[in-house]
């Protein structure tokens, strides 16, 4: 009998396009298929990155338990993007939703389709902000420094809270 692991793992969603808190409320909804979300941050609405002429991006961080590798998980996310009508453009680009996981664990990876922690985290408020908001002291496994350290490092302007996810949807869609 092979016992299965859960994993506590910090992700960040965002949208742009489309109806942005719903495409964001869909996916959690979506992720629940596969792992147990334990924290949820407030949304908060930000300026885009990257690539400035388009519209600005509801955001949100949650914490998960699953029992998927990261590889797994990886994918499992990336078919929430497409089953919600992301398609494939340029980096940076508009999307109706973006899922990308933060931490897994302590975990350090770095593979051709995926690094772990997320390479630019620390230097994005749009993550770092919703992250500090439920795990203020989880702790970078490269940089040595929490997320509350970190976000200290990083300007904040843009990054605006708009509200709360309502749990009651979330459980009873």
């Amino acid at each position: 009998m092979q016992i299965c692991r859960s994993h506590k793992v910090l992700l960040s969603l965002g949208s742009n396009l489309g109806k942005r808190k719903y495409n964001i409320l869909k996916a959690l909804q979506y992720i629940r298929a596969r792992a147990s979300i334990s924290r949820i941050s407030s949304l908060y609405e930000t300026e885009p990155v990257g690539y400035l002429n388009q519209p600005r991006f509801l955001n949100i961080a949650c914490m998960v338990d699953t029992e998927l590798s990261a590889k797994n998980l990886l994918h499992f996310l990336k078919s929430i993007e497409k089953r919600l009508g992301r398609q494939q453009s340029f980096r940076n680009a508009p999307r109706l939703i973006d899922i990308d996981i933060i931490f897994y664990e302590n975990l350090s990876l770095d593979e051709h389709d995926l690094t772990i922690p997320h390479p630019r985290m620390q230097e994005r408020a749009f993550v770092l902000v919703p992250l500090a908001e439920i795990s203020p002291n989880w702790m970078h496994p490269l940089l040595k420094m929490s997320v509350r350290e970190l976000l200290g490092r990083v300007s904040q302007r843009g990054v605006c809270r708009v509200g709360a996810v309502e749990d009651e949807y979330l459980k009873k869609n």
